[in-house]
């Protein structure tokens, strides 16, 4: 029998976090919004060229790479962004793309031929999909394969399963409700060390994480892992408070006191520090999964289905991310949902 993997103990952060990744919602949204890259008529007119070029070519979606969809305009925005991701605020919001001239598969090509140049795509479910749609599917969350984004229910806070970064695109928006909500994860831990710094060692710690069902072939049906981690001097976090409650119907395993209370602060200090981001149609988004929490409220559709709110999404493996602590090996962090046959 294989000896059992031994997960080295994770320093705790005692000190609070300065810079760029420390941020409120209130602070951006008073100015200047300098997270919200416009595009120009010269990159917008170098979008509609590479689009022109892999259509004429034939080019499947998911085969174009960063060569095919060469975007010289955007060279040097690419490398601020990433490093915005990795170092900054952890975020970007890309607009100025007009989604009326596109149909749904162009608009599909153009956002993925743009996240070329911030990573490479990996699996977001087990159908090995590279390019995922947020939509409300009518799924019931009483199914335990059902995932929060099939459906038109507030989100709460949370980082993807998977991922460095996490990639929206907005085809359309719902009627009423849908609005973008993000969080600094840096933020939240600072408030913990002044306001409630006893919860730390509790998010220090390991959570059982509900897979939904994706689990690899073989494995059980969670997995475990802290929120919070430092580890070679980067502060990182990996939150989802329903993945967390909902693997106790698998585990058997209830959630101690505190660990309740801390995944409720983690929640309350997001929703006091959030950014509140309405997509327009065209926008693009793109979160770190190690720095920013995001949500969405829930939303009431239009009637009719060819109105009816409905995203792209997709999860980059970065050139330029962070090394991750052996604590976060039993979930899918970096290398996505194991495609299944």
């Amino acid at each position: 029998m294989d000896a059992p993997t031994v997960v080295p103990p994770l320093t705790l952060l005692t000190r609070p976090l300065a810079g760029r990744s420390v941020w409120t919602g209130a602070e951006l949204a008073a100015g200047p919004q300098d997270w919200v890259w416009r595009l120009d008529e010269d990159t917008l007119a170098d979008i509609d060229r590479a689009l022109a070029r892999v259509r004429r070519e034939g080019r499947a979606l998911t085969q174009i790479t960063r060569e095919d969809f060469s975007l010289p305009s955007l060279d040097t925005a690419f490398a601020r962004i990433a490093d915005e991701l990795e170092h900054g605020r952890g975020f970007a919001q890309i607009r100025g793309i007009d989604a009326t001239r596109y149909d749904a598969d162009d608009l599909a090509c153009l956002f993925w031929g743009v996240s070329t140049h911030l990573g490479r795509a990996i699996p977001q479910n087990a159908a090995g999909d590279l390019l995922g749609h947020v939509r409300d599917e009518g799924r019931d969350m009483a199914d335990g394969r059902t995932r929060l984004y099939q459906t038109n229910l507030r989100q709460r806070f949370h980082t993807d399963i998977g991922a460095d970064v996490v990639g929206l695109a907005c085809v359309r928006p719902s009627r009423e409700g849908g609005v973008s909500m993000i969080a600094s994860s840096a933020a939240i831990h600072n408030a913990l060390l002044e306001r409630a710094p006893w919860y730390l060692g509790a998010l220090y710690g390991r959570f059982h994480l509900d897979w939904r069902g994706e689990q690899p072939p073989g494995e059980r049906g969670w997995y475990s892992e802290p929120v919070f981690a430092w580890h070679e001097g980067r502060l990182s976090c990996r939150f989802s408070a329903s993945l967390i409650e909902s693997a106790q119907r698998l585990t058997g395993e209830p959630l101690t006191d505190v660990q309740r209370e801390a995944l409720a602060m983690v929640e309350a200090l997001a929703e006091e520090f959030r950014l509140e981001v309405d997509f327009e149609p065209g926008d693009l988004q793109f979160i770190s999964n190690y720095m920013v929490l995001h949500d969405r409220t829930g939303f009431t559709d239009h009637a009719d289905p060819a109105l009816r709110r409905h995203l792209y999404r997709i999860w980059l493996a970065t050139p330029n991310a962070r090394t991750l602590p052996a604590a976060w090996a039993g979930g899918a962090a970096r290398s996505g949902i194991r495609t299944r046959n």
